[in-house]
């Protein structure tokens, strides 16, 4: 029988002369040779009869030698069914791997139950009261008069500051106050701040008695500095609106037009590189004051400059170029640190001053090498729309200056408004703006309920048409970034500064009559609507925030607080009819808690962690016995029919659909029966392993549950892992399969006949499961011509032991002697 071509010989002459001599022994062993002699013989006899030129027994030889491939393919796959079985039953299942298997349900078990000591606790706590826990000596002293006067405080705050009808009340307020409401909507907000403070004093009182660890504190702390900031928040003079945008979208122009005249600069160079403020003039006591240039101290300036990077368009040296200038400017203006103020000096002249006061400014504000040097341009005017505003320029957020880009980030956050300046002449928003509002939304997502969205830069458009598209997808951009619909305006506001006598006026007029109401009337909507949100809707805001805040921060940690009072026993659900000091005497004084851990749940801990400790180390020989046994005995009993099958080989090749019916091909039908028997061999291997899973999970989890289950001699189902059978069969089928799975395509996968398919499966045997296959190839021989699948075994190991793999080292060291 051909069992290895001249081809494959050559190219595996290092790893198979094993193979090449247990083949020939199946070669000459085999009834082929004999059946070639007796068929000869007969053909001898019957050539004299036939008229044929071809000796009949030539004729013949080509079906017989078909036919006793047939039969000995036959008795190869019965052979091979009868080894994997042996070696599978024998050899395969790793017990100790099953013992760390189960060592990791059991610890599982006692994890379980040691996470659950609290609930047990809470669970036993009524037993324990009425007494129904054997065993247990019953008195109990607890001092809870320090915390019953906070517990009535609470109890009476959450039925009504804190009550679903208080909130109710509160948020119908909201919905109908109008905007002459607005005192009487602060007086309610420190009202309310007030009660909130309140509870939180006797929360801190709870907490203090009960040692609270859940981090009681810091929730409290947190709540407080909120409230404390929504506070000043409330009560501020003066509210921050910033203007932010890409450069030149028009930022300082539309400050120009808030305040009627031109007072920052507008060129058509990059104009704001410092953050500047306009801010209502002061009191009576400095008229002259017109405006203030802060500078950055030593430290803070050391901090930003040694954080310049490059422009995007800068190199290295012009960078280093760039600080030596920074350097040098700063030092020039040392002498008027730490802030440098400009008066109107000349009641006079006021006109001629201011403006020579707003030149200089100008300089400070477009000078890219202040950057680092001022940290703020304040100007005082009394043009301001409102008297409680404070507006804020920042540099774009897409200058090439990374301290402008932080500068606009930070303004927002800290601002009670800010407006979103972007140019209709580009409908689609930029990728620096969709950074910006990503960036927004990310860290201050709370920031988009004080945006507006300004459109500027419309009335550029050549026609009504162009301009309503634009208006319209940009709006549409807008709203996708979450502004609201109704603070979203088209704005003209360099027709609010310039002469109405101008040709420019003139041109810019017609256009926005022609353009519609939506363009001409912005400017003055948008100031509106910014007028009513500082005026009405913010301290409408606060009050809001405030009433969230109570709804969902302070409402949870009052009811956690009387909750853990229940959960802990701190208070008996009778007070109501007994008073505190009558109590008192009638409860015993034992703390529960220690009696709890020290004399219930301690004692089963214990116990259960000496059982697993004694399974798996003290008896571990005996489990592995075990675990062999069942495993073995299981697998045997399944495969009873499984191996007293039959093959008539010859009879399914003669069936086959085949077009070649001169010469029988066993090759494909046995291959066919082999693929066939290694799946439903893998079926009966997870049969097993689904008995060995269930019979561990019945002998030692559950033993484990019940056990664990002493901490409540009443009630033997208090305790009840989340370890399932079902996850103990998955778990148990991985580390069966894994070495089960390379013995089946080793063993029975693969006839003789497919030297390197079988040769391959061998060395993934032994690079799996290098151990499994040394017993295999150890195993005690039997009477027959030899063990083939060790002998191939043995030649696979001496070649796979030269390789570089991570299983060469353990090859090595079985196999070499």
């Amino acid at each position: 029988m051909p069992w290895k071509s001249k081809s494959h010989q050559s190219d595996n002459a290092s790893s198979s002369n094993g193979l090449n001599s247990k083949q020939d022994n199946v070669s000459n062993s085999s009834p082929l040779v004999e059946t070639r002699s007796d068929t000869a013989s007969h053909g001898s006899t019957t050539s004299q009869n036939s008229s044929s030129t071809t000796h009949p027994s030539a004729q013949q030889w080509s079906y017989q030698r078909g036919a006793q491939s047939a039969t000995t393919a036959a008795k190869q796959i019965e052979d091979d069914m009868q080894e994997v079985r042996n070696i599978i039953a024998n050899y395969s299942i790793e017990p100790l791997e099953i013992l760390h298997l189960v060592d990791r349900w059991l610890q599982q078990l006692v994890d379980e139950f040691f996470e659950q000591r609290d609930h047990f606790k809470y669970i036993l706590y009524e037993s324990w009261q009425n007494q129904e826990l054997p065993n247990i000596k019953y008195d109990n002293n607890d001092p809870i008069r320090q915390i019953y006067a906070a517990n009535k405080e609470l109890e009476k705050a959450r039925d009504n500051v804190l009550s679903h009808k208080s909130f109710n009340d509160l948020n119908s307020y909201l919905a109908q106050t109008d905007e002459q409401a607005i005192d009487e909507m602060k007086e309610k907000f420190n009202s309310l701040i007030g009660q909130y403070d309140q509870v939180l004093q006797h929360l801190e009182v709870i907490d203090k008695q009960i040692n609270t660890t859940t981090g009681g504190d810091n929730y409290i702390s947190d709540i407080r500095s909120k409230l404390s900031t929504l506070k000043i928040l409330n009560n501020k003079e003066s509210h921050t609106i910033c203007i932010v945008g890409l450069e030149k979208a028009g930022k300082s122009t539309f400050i120009n037009a808030l305040l009627g005249f031109e007072l920052l600069p507008i060129a058509s160079e990059r104009c704001t590189q410092i953050r500047t403020v306009l801010k209502p003039t002061l009191g009576n006591n400095d008229q002259q004051l017109f405006a203030t240039a802060t500078f950055y101290d030593d430290q803070e300036f050391q901090v930003f400059f040694s954080k310049m990077t490059k422009k995007t368009d800068e190199n290295e040296a012009q960078l280093t170029q760039r600080k030596e200038a920074v350097l040098q400017k700063r030092e020039s203006l040392k002498a008027k640190f730490p802030a440098e103020h400009f008066r109107v000096q000349s009641s006079n002249n006021v006109e001629r001053e201011r403006n020579d006061i707003i030149k200089r400014l100008n300089e400070y504000i477009t000078g890219e090498l202040y950057v680092n040097i001022i940290k703020e341009v304040a100007i005082y005017t009394d043009k301001l729309p409102g008297k409680n505003y404070e507006l804020l320029d920042v540099p774009g957020f897409d200058s090439p200056i990374k301290e402008h880009r932080d500068a606009g980030l930070q303004a927002i956050k800290s601002a009670d408004a800010f407006l979103f300046l972007t140019s209709g002449q580009q409908p689609s928003l930029t990728e620096p703006q969709i950074t910006l509002l990503q960036e927004i939304q990310q860290n201050h997502f709370e920031a988009m309920q004080r945006a507006f969205g300004i459109i500027t830069k419309l009335d550029l458009c050549q026609t009504a048409t162009i301009c309503h598209e634009h208006y319209r997808k940009t709006c549409a951009e807008l709203v996708d970034k979450r502004f609201k619909p109704e603070r979203i305006f088209a704005a003209c506001p360099r027709i609010q500064i310039i002469d109405e006598n101008s040709e420019e006026y003139q041109v810019i007029d017609r256009k926005l009559n022609s353009f519609g109401d939506d363009l001409a009337e912005g400017f003055s909507r948008s100031k509106e609507a910014l007028d009513k949100f500082i005026k009405y809707e913010l301290p409408k805001t606060h009050l809001k925030q405030l009433i969230d805040l109570g709804r969902t921060r302070l409402v949870r940690l009052v009811m956690e607080r009387l909750n853990r009072i229940k959960e802990k026993q701190l208070l008996p659900s009778n007070l109501a009819n007994v008073s505190i000091d009558e109590y008192i005497k009638q409860q015993n004084t034992e703390n529960w808690d220690h009696l709890y851990y020290e004399g219930i749940f301690q004692p089963v801990f214990d116990e259960a962690n000496t059982w697993h400790a004694t399974i798996v180390s003290k008896n571990r020989a005996e489990f592995i016995d075990d675990v062999h046994q069942k495993f073995r005995d299981s697998f045997l009993d399944l495969t009873k029919e499984f191996v007293q099958r039959k093959f008539p080989i010859e009879k399914l090749v003669l069936e086959k659909y085949n077009a070649a019916k001169l010469q029988l091909n066993v090759h494909p039908v046995d291959t066919e029966i082999r693929a066939r028997l290694s799946i439903e061999l893998e079926k009966l291997v997870n049969q097993t392993s689904d008995i060995l899973a269930e019979y561990l999970y019945h002998k030692y989890v559950s033993e484990m549950e019940n056990l664990l289950n002493n901490i409540c001699l009443q009630s033997q189902d208090l305790y009840c892992t989340k370890l399932t059978l079902e996850k103990c069969i998955i778990e148990t089928h991985a580390l069966v399969l894994r070495i089960c799975r390379p013995v089946i395509m080793a063993t029975l996968r693969y006839s003789y006949i497919d030297l390197t398919v079988k040769q391959d499966a061998i060395h993934e045997l032994l690079c799996i499961a290098p151990i499994v296959a040394f017993n295999i190839a150890n195993r005690p021989k039997p009477d027959t011509d030899g063990d083939l699948l060790g002998s191939q075994i043995q030649a696979c190991a001496e070649f796979l032991a030269d390789k570089t793999t991570t299983s060469s080292w353990a090859i090595r060291t079985l196999f070499r002697k």
